[in-house]
C-alpha cells in the first residue's frame, strides 16, 4: 500500500508554478494595454444642426508591437450620406531640438462608407516597433458623414495615449 505525499511534498510545486506565473505575466506580450472608447449605449456622435450623422465607439489598444484600433460604426439615419470612421497615430519621439521629446502624426486609416443602419466594425494598425526612440503613441479617432458638397460633418476627435 502506498502512503499518501505530505502536504509538504507539494509545495515546492505550487511555489515553481507560481513563479512561473509571475514569468508569465511579466513577458512582453502581457504587457499589452487597452482601453474602450465611448460604446454602443453611449458612441461617439458626429453633428449637424442639432441632428446625429454618424455613431461609432471601440477599443484602442496594443498588440504586438502594433497600435490598433476596432471600431463599431453605423449610419443613425439609414440610408442617407455613407459614414466612415478615422483612425490618427501620433508618437512621442526625440526629434525636436537637442533631442527633445515630440508629439508627431505620421498616419491616418479611413473606414469604407456604409450608409447602414447596422453596427459595421473596422479594423486599422500602425507597426512602431521598429521606430526608434520613440516613447509613447497615440490613438486619435473619430466618425463623419461623408458630404459631397460640403464639408464632412465630423464628431471631435479624441485620443488614447499609451506608454510604449
Amino acid at each position: 500500500m502506498k502512503r499518501p505525499r505530505s502536504i509538504k511534498q507539494h509545495v515546492p510545486i505550487a511555489v515553481a508554478a507560481a513563479g512561473a506565473a509571475v514569468f508569465l505575466a511579466s513577458s512582453p506580450a502581457a504587457l499589452a494595454a487597452t482601453e474602450d472608447w465611448n460604446s454602443r449605449s453611449d458612441p461617439l456622435v458626429a453633428w449637424e444642426d442639432g441632428d446625429r450623422q454618424a455613431l461609432a465607439y471601440g477599443t484602442a489598444y496594443t498588440k504586438e508591437g502594433n497600435l490598433k484600433n476596432h471600431t463599431f460604426y453605423r449610419d443613425p439615419r439609414e440610408g442617407g450620406h455613407g459614414v466612415y470612421t478615422e483612425t490618427d497615430y501620433s508618437f512621442y519621439w526625440p526629434g525636436g531640438q537637442g533631442g527633445a521629446y515630440i508629439w508627431q502624426r505620421c498616419c491616418q486609416d479611413q473606414s469604407s462608407r456604409s450608409d447602414s443602419g447596422l453596427w459595421r466594425d473596422q479594423y486599422d494598425a500602425k507597426y512602431y516597433a521598429d521606430i526608434d526612440g520613440i516613447d509613447k503613441g497615440r490613438v486619435h479617432y473619430k466618425v463623419c458623414e461623408d458630404q459631397p458638397w460640403s464639408p464632412d460633418a465630423c464628431s471631435g476627435n479624441p485620443f488614447i495615449t499609451f506608454s510604449l
